[in-house]
């Protein structure tokens, strides 16, 4: 019967194991995805410094209003595009990543309880197995004393 149930706990504990890679790996995902989002925005924002510093001399060259008013659009496409970047930083934080974190969680401290479980199973059969030992010697035991007790028994001389 405990064999039965440690063969249970052991199927139960790999099973876990295979979730927890799962997660863990979902979790390396979504990590990943946070670098190359925060990569993306700090391009972005690279991107509007240098175009900002690269243009703030334009102006003074006595700059046509068609060329000011184009600068001016390029950098607000910059801008939208850092906010976009941004917001798509903050949504994986809070969204993907956070739930990839809790998943992984969930799935660690599920492999510790299959763990556990699996443990408490084989220390109780490691008990039954003790517990079976020390009745078996004891009997031995007994055997030997009643041997040692029967008088019909011949004493062997010494060698």
């Amino acid at each position: 019967m405990l064999g039965t149930l440690l063969r249970l706990r052991v199927d139960g504990e790999r099973a876990a194991e295979r979730v927890l890679a799962t997660a863990a790996a979902a979790r390396r995902t979504a990590e990943a995805e946070e670098a190359r989002l925060a990569a993306q925005l700090e391009a972005a924002r690279a991107a509007i410094a240098a175009a900002r510093r690269d243009g703030d001399d334009v102006g003074s060259h006595g700059e046509r209003a068609a060329d000011a008013q184009g600068r001016r659009r390029f950098w607000a496409r910059l801008e939208v595009q850092a906010g976009a970047a941004a917001e798509a930083l903050a949504r994986q934080r809070t969204q993907e990543l956070a739930r990839a974190i809790d998943t992984d969680a969930a799935a660690r401290a599920a492999h510790v309880r299959a763990r556990q479980r699996r443990e408490v199973v084989e220390k109780a059969i490691a008990r039954r197995e003790a517990a079976a030992r020390r009745e078996a010697e004891r009997r031995e035991e007994a055997a030997q004393d009643d041997q040692a007790r029967d008088p019909r028994r011949v004493p062997r001389p010494p060698r």
